[in-house]
This record gives structure tokens, C-alpha cells and sequence, in this order.
């Protein structure tokens, strides 16, 4: 028998182990209990990375027959991604809407009008230059960059360099102003990023602002935006951004460490285990130092041009060009690699010279998901195979990657966002 005393002793150790464990196992990206904090901010592609392993998505859709088809609502077009705040997700639509739609049903929430008048906090003539700014024709347009947000507002980037924090119920925070010559020809795409309290935006120039204040920290003239999103990673206990155009920029007080580490115009590069992989034409993986010293492991070369950010899963890197042709790379290889699949057509063939995808590769749970612009989604396992698993089709499709949440994908297409999950 045991006695008293010990009994409340394993009782109180019993308890206090199961609060441990409960506080250790922080929902991860794609559970339905994540909810997005200044820690872990959802942004394009989630965390940018477009891993969302906490979720269990359906793999079969169709509008035709409504299968899994939860709700779908007209929200106009744009080639943002949709984020996640817990229980609503948040869209940009052309020329200058934020939208707010319950996740349960698709009702708007709010939505809000971004025009040169709320800029509050700027004089009169900056906001006659983002009032007189017209995107390139045929370009990203004006709401092309993912919004992010740490689960107590949402901020917001426009190609006419405007930069807003908005609260969750539509309420504008603070907003603050780029005048910057554009550098891009098809206009300006680059999706903001948080790190360490600072609202990181590339646009021309890198700049940080403080995210409770929009008070503008530093600019780096030194590090050129391209179309591709920044990312930020932590080598060592120091907070690195890492650019598209191969910049490393120190996030404390935007110090350029080193460049020319890789290309990537449109995508983002990802990293894992201290190394950086970049996914477009000239792919290579490059071991990084907190310093910025880079030592290159691997290089490789693919034909046709990339246009969404690469994805690595069990050390395979996957990515995919404006063709739809599917390439994978053993990340742990050396030297000059050969692609374990090399421009496998996932939509088939085509005719077009102009791309037919800009999406970026998806993986949620066990299974990854690519879109077509034409909404033609293939799912395939990530694996050195790659097996295909389904064919879906909607109307239309656009240059958003879908996000997810438990069972359930929010999706967007030319003109619409989808909830894809069990109808209830």
C-alpha cells in the first residue's frame, strides 16, 4: 500500500508532468488549435516554408458535384495567398480591398477599403504619389503581397507603398509610407514578414518598422528587392533576412553581411538545419554562419523559368516551373547535382508559351498540393517518387498557394475563395 503522504506526492507529480507536457506541445502549423502569435506569425506560406504538417486535408474536391465543397464566396482577384487568424482568414482583392470571412461559413466579417486618405500619419504629398501610382499593365497589381499577421493585427502591403497595421476587427492601427523608385518591371510582389517585434517589408529598399508602432527602424539601400518574398531565419541566436536576390541582412539593425550567396527572382529560398536552399533556375544549397559566411554544397541547374517557391520534405528539395514541370533534388547530396525527378508534366502537356502555374508547392499532413492557373490541382505524396494521388479541377485558378487548418483548405481562384473540407 502507499502511503498518504506519497500518494499526494505522485498525484502533484503526476499533474505537474501533464501541465509540462501541455505547454511543450504548442499546436504547429495546419492544427486546427494553432493561432498565430508574435513567435509564430501566418503569413505567405504559412511560415514561409508551406509546410502545415498539423493538418489532415481531403485530397478529392468538386465544384460540380459539391464534393467537399464547404463554402465558396466572390472576393475578386488577386495573386495573394489567404492567411489564418483562428477563426476567420483574411484576403486581398484588386484594387485596394482587405477582407475578413468567417472560417466557418465564408459571411464577410468586414472588409476595408485601403485608400491614400488613411494615411494618417504622412503629409499631403506622399499621399498624392501613392494616390498617383499605377501598377505596370499585366503585372502583380496593386494587392499581390501576402498579408501577415501575429494574432493582433494584420498588416498589410501595397504596391503604391503603403504599409498599414490593421486590428482584427477592421480598425486601422498605424500606417506608414515607401517613396522608393520601383525596381521591378512587373510591379512589386514581395509579401511582408515579421521578426523580433519588426515588420519586415522589401520594396526596392529593406526596410524594418516597428510592428506595435510603424515607426520606421532602418532601411538597407544596399539589398534590392526582387518579386520573391524574403525570409528570416535564427542561426546561433542571431536573426538573419534572408533576400531572393542573395543579401544577408542582420534583422537588429539591418547590417548587409554578405551577398551573392543565391538567385531567385520570384521564389523564396528556405532553409533547414543551418542550410539555405534556392529553388529557381540555378538551384544551390549553402551552409550559413550567424556572420553571414556562406560555404555552397550543392549547385544545379533546371531549363524552364520558376515562379513558386521550392519545398523540402525528408531531404528530398521539390520545385516546379511556370510549366508545371516537377523537379526533385536529394537535399543531403554534394557537388553538381542530377534531379531524382526531372520535368515530370504535372498538368500534361501544353501549347502556351506563357506560364500555366505560379503557385508555390504546398504540404499538408502527408501530402503535397499544387495549383494550375487554370485550377487544375494535382496531389502527390513527398516522396523520391512522388506518387500522384489525385486530380482535382475548379474553374479557375490564380497565383495563390492554398492554406489549411485541420481538415479543412481555403483556397482561392481567379475570382473566389474556397473552403475545401467535410460538409457538415
Amino acid at each position: 500500500m502507499i502511503p498518504f503522504d506519497l500518494k499526494h506526492v505522485l498525484r502533484f507529480a503526476c499533474l505537474a508532468l501533464a501541465v509540462g507536457l501541455n505547454q511543450a506541445a504548442e499546436p504547429v502549423f495546419g492544427s486546427v488549435d494553432f493561432r498565430p502569435t508574435p513567435e509564430h506569425p501566418f503569413g505567405f506560406r504559412g511560415d514561409g516554408s508551406g509546410q502545415f504538417p498539423g493538418a489532415s486535408p481531403l485530397t478529392e474536391w468538386s465544384e460540380k458535384t459539391g464534393l467537399n465543397i464547404r463554402w465558396s464566396v466572390p472576393i475578386g482577384k488577386s495573386f495573394a495567398s489567404p492567411i489564418l487568424t483562428g477563426k476567420d482568414v483574411i484576403v486581398t482583392a484588386e484594387p485596394n480591398l482587405l477582407l475578413c470571412l468567417d472560417c466557418t461559413n465564408g459571411n464577410i466579417r468586414w472588409k476595408l477599403e485601403i485608400a491614400p486618405a488613411l494615411l494618417t500619419q504622412i503629409d499631403e504629398k506622399k499621399r498624392q504619389i501613392a494616390a498617383e501610382y499605377e501598377p505596370p499593365k499585366d503585372g502583380a497589381g496593386m494587392m499581390a503581397a501576402t498579408p501577415i499577421t501575429d494574432g493582433k493585427a494584420v498588416y498589410v502591403v501595397l504596391a503604391n507603398g503603403m504599409v498599414l497595421a490593421i486590428d482584427l476587427n477592421g480598425k486601422t492601427l498605424w500606417n506608414a509610407f515607401i517613396d522608393a523608385e520601383q525596381n521591378t518591371g512587373y510591379g512589386r510582389s514581395a509579401s511582408p514578414i515579421l521578426c523580433s517585434g519588426k515588420l519586415i517589408v522589401h520594396m526596392t529598399n529593406l526596410y524594418a518598422f516597428d510592428a506595435t508602432t510603424g515607426k520606421q527602424l532602418w532601411m538597407n539601400a544596399e539589398a534590392p528587392s526582387v518579386y520573391g518574398t524574403p525570409t528570416a531565419v535564427k542561426i546561433d541566436g542571431v536573426e538573419l533576412i534572408i533576400t531572393g536576390g542573395g543579401d544577408v541582412v542582420r534583422v537588429s539593425d539591418g547590417k548587409l553581411l554578405a551577398s551573392g550567396i543565391g538567385a531567385a527572382l520570384h521564389t523564396t529560398p528556405v532553409m533547414s538545419n543551418g542550410t539555405l536552399y534556392y529553388g529557381e533556375r540555378a538551384l544551390n544549397a549553402v551552409h550559413l554562419t550567424a556572420a553571414g559566411k556562406a560555404k555552397e554544397l550543392w549547385t544545379a541547374a533546371i531549363t524552364n523559368e520558376v515562379f513558386g517557391s521550392p519545398l523540402l520534405h525528408d531531404g528530398v528539395l521539390f520545385t516546379a516551373t511556370g510549366k508545371g514541370e516537377l523537379y526533385a533534388f536529394d537535399q543531403n547530396a554534394k557537388g553538381e547535382l542530377t534531379p531524382l525527378i526531372d520535368a515530370r508534366k504535372l498538368f500534361g502537356e501544353s501549347e502556351s508559351n506563357t506560364p500555366i502555374a505560379y503557385s508555390s508547392l504546398t504540404q499538408a499532413g502527408n501530402f503535397v498540393f499544387y495549383t494550375s492557373n487554370a485550377g487544375v490541382t494535382i496531389v502527390f505524396e513527398p516522396t523520391r517518387e512522388a506518387k500522384q494521388i489525385a486530380k482535382n479541377v475548379l474553374p479557375s485558378g490564380c497565383g495563390a498557394s492554398p492554406v489549411f487548418a485541420g481538415r479543412e483548405m481555403y483556397m482561392r481562384t481567379n475570382d473566389k475563395l474556397y473552403c475545401i473540407g467535410p460538409r457538415q
